[in-house]
């Protein structure tokens, strides 16, 4: 029943979670590197960030600066929902590829009939026919 539940409520809709790390920059006084992304929570947010371009070229650029490779450290006291609320910030919201919202997510071809793609755009059936009232 709960697997049910979850299916028809489906998965939490992102929102906006800042992690930060410093890097080598830290030894030099300057301020840690924020990052937001859009995720369910701080680790999905971890998982999101880990692949995207933008996180992969600061901490390459991070390992160049020394033979030992990259010195960053993950700052969790730093990391929370939402964006920073002062301060500067990498958004990288833009690279993430797109997620369904529940007003446009697939549902599996075995709960609807198939329509033709050029037609017009199908009425939303309901989530399950346990959602359907009996007639």
């Amino acid at each position: 029943m709960l697997e049910c539940l979850a299916y028809l409520v489906g998965p939490p809709t992102p929102r906006a979670f800042t992690l930060t790390f410093a890097g080598r920059e830290r030894h030099d006084g300057q301020a840690p590197t924020s990052f937001v992304v859009n995720a369910a929570n701080l680790d999905d947010a971890a998982h999101v960030l880990a692949g995207l371009p933008s996180w992969h070229e600061w901490y390459q650029a991070d390992a160049a600066c020394a033979e030992e490779g990259a010195d960053v450290v993950y700052m969790p006291e730093q990391s929370h929902a939402g964006p920073p609320s002062s301060g500067h910030f990498v958004d990288v919201r833009g690279e993430q590829s797109p997620r369904p919202s529940p007003a446009n997510a697939t549902v599996p071809s075995a709960a609807r009939p198939a329509a033709p793609a050029t037609g017009p755009r199908p009425a939303a059936d309901p989530a399950s026919s346990a959602a359907r009232t009996p007639r």
